[in-house]
């Protein structure tokens, strides 16, 4: 795997944060597959992705990682979080696949109204179309331990929701209220948990007029294919045995997935 490096930000859009990025692959790649972060209270370096970016990388794509919640500002909804992406996603040139995972997989499906996205090929991994009841309610609960218990009980939380029924959850999260960016982390993870409330994305999924895969986990406790929209010519594939993260639960069988998605018909 080509270690990640640091990207130099974007002039930033007037009054907002400039996006945090990586670049994995060959930065002179004639290909580019951008991908969108989930929520996570500490930014990874795009590790998240990693075990199954050869599946772009292996077809001749750089993959730009971006951190959602970089560009995320205090009282945003998910409409402008969205808008802000589209800006720096606009002027970075042209996209060959749009990729996100969980939230950013919600600010992947938001851009599908803009006529630039539709010449890209698109992967949504775990993330939600429409949000019902069930899922607001997970969502809140993570978001409410932020405020209520802490930043470590509100991972524990999220990682109990997020690796389903197939494996048990890992050891505690190492964060114990003392690291000096602990405000900005809970932060992002309690407002990204609600930015997902009352989602409806539907509408501009169903008239997306390109190709789209909906990857999921079969034993996902938050995002489920009730969750999820596709037109006729989408796709929708549940990983067994994964929950809401199946690039690393199942990470084989993932990323065979996308390469097969991404050379049918070439990209």
């Amino acid at each position: 795997m080509t270690s990640p490096r640091t990207l130099p930000a974007p002039a930033p859009h007037p009054a907002a944060p400039g996006p945090v990025s990586v670049l994995l692959g060959d930065a002179d790649a004639r290909r580019t597959a951008v991908v969108l972060s989930p929520v996570m209270p500490h930014w990874d370096s795009g590790a998240f992705i990693e075990q199954v970016a050869g599946a772009f990388l292996g077809t001749g794509h750089r993959v730009l990682v971006h951190d959602t919640v970089s560009l995320l500002r205090e009282g945003d909804d998910l409409a402008r979080l969205t808008e802000r992406w589209a800006d720096v996603l606009r002027r970075g040139g042209p996209v060959d696949v749009l990729v996100g995972n969980a939230l950013g997989g919600a600010v992947v499906q938001g851009l599908l109204d803009r006529p630039w996205t539709h010449g890209s090929d698109v992967v949504v991994l775990s993330g939600p179309t429409v949000a019902d009841h069930e899922l607001n309610t997970k969502l809140e609960s993570i978001a409410r331990a932020v405020d209520e218990q802490g930043l470590a009980e509100a991972v524990r939380l999220k990682d109990e929701l997020v690796l389903g029924t197939a494996r048990p959850a890992g050891p505690p999260a190492p964060y114990d209220g003392t690291a000096p960016d602990t405000a900005r982390a809970a932060f992002r993870l309690a407002a990204g948990m609600r930015l997902l409330h009352d989602v409806d994305l539907a509408d501009r999924v169903r008239a997306f007029p390109g190709r789209l895969l909906h990857v999921y986990g079969a034993e996902s406790r938050l995002v489920r294919r009730a969750h999820l929209a596709a037109a006729a010519h989408h796709r929708c594939v549940e990983v067994p045995d994964a929950g809401m993260r199946p690039h690393s639960d199942r990470p084989e069988l993932t990323r065979a997935l996308l390469t097969r998605f991404l050379e049918e018909e070439g990209t």
